[in-house]
């Protein structure tokens, strides 16, 4: 409307524009803008234009009863978001048409869409650099003062990845209804019901989100155009995703943001969230902007209960803090913003990792199992390799297959059911599982190959009485089992870079462990008392030496006469109780490889 009163009175030569909105009879002569008008003064106005009131109504934003809404071309926007004091044009837009558009007044706005350039309020006269106002004009294509065409300014153009952003937020207040309407097709059921004034509050309420240099726009009564250019237009260009995924796309703004640390403003972004949060009661918003940012917070108060922490994770399934955090960082865990108090808190979604929170079971380290069953570590793996044990699930950063674990009550289900078949065995057997194993040598022992043909039914067994673990109270009717087909191999156990105590390999090499400490140096070289070794290296040690115990047994000889039965056979021993495997075997007749 102002812009039409001062194309009138230029296109009549009259010096103010004063000299028309005089008639109302009310103007100030400080103000002399036809917007300033009452609706009687409208009312007079358009009879002395010759156009309708309700023309002038509708063009006229200071005439609208309410007095925090403004009516700009039929759409109710905050009084704080036009500017009246002077004003602000497009360079390229007024040699295309020399008129005022009505959206250039849009103080948060100083962008053109028409030309796509940031708008001016100067003269481009080098001479001049005045800023434009309303009191008197010589024409809106004409600078107020010096007559300087105002299409010889220069504009910055407003970056493209700007302006689809841009573009929906100039939608939403419009002046056609149609791209109104168009516009808030991209929005969400749950600001349905916000006219598009009240978008535009809400979109400069979360622009501090974006960037926290920005303070709340909804007080600024005048904006630099430089600071616009700079930080205000970039920031609400990107409002727009919030508001057309909302309220997901805020939360998940933020939580990204989180998730990035100090190192990109996480703090800066947490604080400005937070005040959004806060000031939703805020005195100077609209109550439907007050009533979105309630629901808001509501959403991120009751959102606690739907996720878990990175520390309950860790508690909840053992799995390695850091790990956890690396993984919800780069997206491998689905997680959201959750009010937590006054904390702010970035949470995994529950329902997404409940798969990994069902598969901590209760279960036992390699060790405590082996133990509980009287057997090395190595047998309990290829139990659970032949689905006798089950192995438990390995959480994140806690190592691979290596490091395994069983589940608790899958190893008390074996073994109770062991327990119940030799309970159940009509005769009693005269030779202990323990000994007999120790007449293999060479290579490990097949604990899991016999205890399975024993679940199986496969072989007959008993058990003694005592507090000694289940394996070792194992009796069988004769040794001759051991060199069955089916106890030979471990039929697919691939032990590759499979990882065994030092208990485990004084087993294989049927040394007892209170005497293995003497040969450690030897076998492995210095190193800590408790050390593990690959499984190669243990069958390697097995291949290469025999042990005083094993050739005892094997030649039913009195265990201190193997020394010199060896040395009469010229087999050298290689340490104290350690003799080359291959040279025994090949000089002393009757000892036969298990």
């Amino acid at each position: 409307m102002d812009g039409y009163v001062a194309r009138i009175a230029a296109v009549h030569h009259m010096p103010r524009m004063a000299q028309i909105t005089e008639v109302t009879g009310d103007i100030q002569p400080s103000r002399p803008h036809a917007s300033f008008c009452d609706n009687t003064g409208l009312e007079i106005l358009a009879d002395c234009l010759g156009i309708s009131p309700e023309t002038t109504r509708l063009h006229s934003p200071l005439w609208t009863p309410d007095t925090k809404m403004l009516n700009l071309c039929g759409t109710l926007v905050a009084r704080d978001f036009l500017q009246f004091s002077y004003r602000r044009f497009s360079p390229k837009a007024l040699s295309m048409s020399a008129h005022h558009r009505a959206l250039w007044q849009v103080r948060q706005l100083p962008i053109c869409t028409e030309t796509w350039e940031y708008l001016e309020d100067l003269c481009p006269n080098p001479s001049c650099r005045r800023r434009q106002i309303w009191r008197r004009t010589a024409g809106i294509e004409l600078c107020d003062y010096c007559a300087e065409p105002l299409a010889r300014g220069l504009a910055t153009p407003v970056p493209e990845g700007l302006r689809d952003g841009l573009e929906k937020l100039v939608g939403l207040i419009h002046h056609e209804s149609d791209r109104r309407r168009i516009t808030r097709r991209h929005l969400p059921p749950g600001l349905a019901e916000l006219s598009g004034g009240h978008l535009l509050e809400l979109a400069c309420v979360l622009a501090p989100v974006v960037d926290r240099r920005l303070t709340s726009l909804s007080n600024s009564k005048s904006l630099c155009l430089d600071s616009a250019r700079d930080f205000i237009v970039p920031a609400l260009a990107a409002t727009w995703s919030f508001l057309a995924g909302w309220p997901g796309a805020i939360e998940q703004h933020v939580a990204e943001k989180l998730n990035r640390g100090n190192n990109d403003k996480g703090g800066s972004t947490r604080k400005a969230f937070y005040k959004v949060l806060c000031d939703y009661n805020a005195p100077r918003l609209s109550p439907a902007v007050q009533k979105v940012l309630s629901e808001l917070a509501d959403r991120c108060r009751t959102a606690r209960s739907r996720g878990l922490s990175i520390v309950e994770m860790t508690k909840l399934t053992g799995a390695d803090r850091p790990t956890l955090l690396k993984m919800r960082k780069a997206g491998k865990l689905p997680y959201f913003l959750a009010l937590d108090g006054i904390r702010l808190q970035v949470l995994v979604n529950r329902e997404a990792v409940a798969a990994m929170l069902t598969l901590n079971k209760p279960r036992l380290r390699l060790v405590h199992a082996a133990e509980m069953l009287g057997m090395p570590t190595y047998a309990i793996r290829e139990l659970a390799h032949l689905g006798l044990l089950t192995a438990a699930s390995v959480p994140p950063g806690r190592g691979d297959y290596l490091q395994l674990a069983i589940c608790r009550d899958s190893l008390e289900a074996f073994r109770g059911k062991l327990s119940h078949l030799l309970s159940q065995s009509p005769e009693k057997h005269p030779i202990r599982l323990a000994e007999a194993m120790r007449g293999i040598g060479g290579r490990p022992k097949p604990w899991a190959r016999v205890l399975k043909a024993i679940a199986d039914g496969d072989l007959l067994a008993s058990a003694v009485d005592g507090d000694a673990p289940l394996a070792q109270r194992i009796m069988i009717r004769s040794e001759k089992v051991l060199s069955l087909e089916r106890f030979q191999h471990t039929g697919g156990m691939n032990w590759s870079s499979c990882m065994v105590t030092k208990t485990d390999l004084a087993e294989i090499m049927n040394i007892s462990p209170p005497h293995f400490s003497r040969h450690s140096e030897f076998l492995l070289g210095p190193g800590p008392a408790f050390r593990e070794v690959t499984m190669d290296i243990a069958r390697q040690l097995a291949r290469s030496y025999i042990t005083t115990s094993e050739m005892s047994r094997k030649l039913r000889l009195y265990r201190r006469a193997v020394g010199n039965f060896a040395r009469i056979h010229g087999v050298k021993p290689q340490a104290s109780g350690l003799f080359s495997r291959t040279e025994a075997e090949r000089l002393i007749p009757g000892l036969l490889v298990s």
